[in-house]
């Protein structure tokens, strides 16, 4: 083959390419719904999360809590039950959001909040969605630990139970 219609070949290609490259990369909006987190050892749920938007931000606040050893029902955001006794005013768990106020950016939320219940500390964090995963990363500095969360599906969802419109959440931010 001549070497012309070879590179116009790779050129064509490349254009191809990077016309559908946006069709497979991750977007912002993607991290907005319900997600859950999955004990390791035995795989059953232990939270579902709703993560919303308000006014250009990103927040999201545990709507459903499992005991994490046995994965039973604990509590709903309807009946909140336990206390964060590490925050001053002691703020029931499934009243509160765990992070809040990142801002969009093409790939991603950054430049939030998020806290630690166990602690009471914060932190500075950032989120995405990665190959169908919903990632937090708290960060202090340059260093950070990640927090994956899988898509939750109405099968993770207590019986009965009405999760809120993601649409008319308001945000509850801790007062620290």
């Amino acid at each position: 083959m001549e070497t012309g219609r070879l590179r116009s070949i790779l050129l064509v290609a490349g254009i191809c390419l990077t016309a559908l490259l946006p069709l497979f990369a991750q977007t912002p909006e993607k991290a907005i719904g319900f997600w859950k987190t999955i004990d390791d050892k035995e795989g059953f749920t232990t939270s579902i999360m709703a993560v919303y938007t308000y006014e250009e931000e990103l927040f999201g606040r545990i709507i459903v809590s499992f005991d994490e050893e046995t994965g039973t029902l604990l509590e709903t955001h309807n009946n909140p039950i336990q206390r964060i006794k590490t925050i001053p005013e002691q703020p029931k768990l499934l009243e509160i959001d765990l992070f809040w106020r990142l801002k969009r950016d093409e790939k991603r939320w950054k430049g939030g909040k998020i806290i630690d219940p166990r602690s009471g500390k914060t932190f500075t964090c950032d989120c995405w969605v990665d190959d169908g995963k919903l990632i937090i990363r708290g960060k202090v500095g340059p260093f950070g630990l990640n927090s994956v969360f899988l898509k939750a599906t109405t099968t993770d969802f207590p019986t009965g139970y009405s999760a809120p419109e993601i649409d008319s959440m308001m945000p509850n931010i801790p007062r620290l």
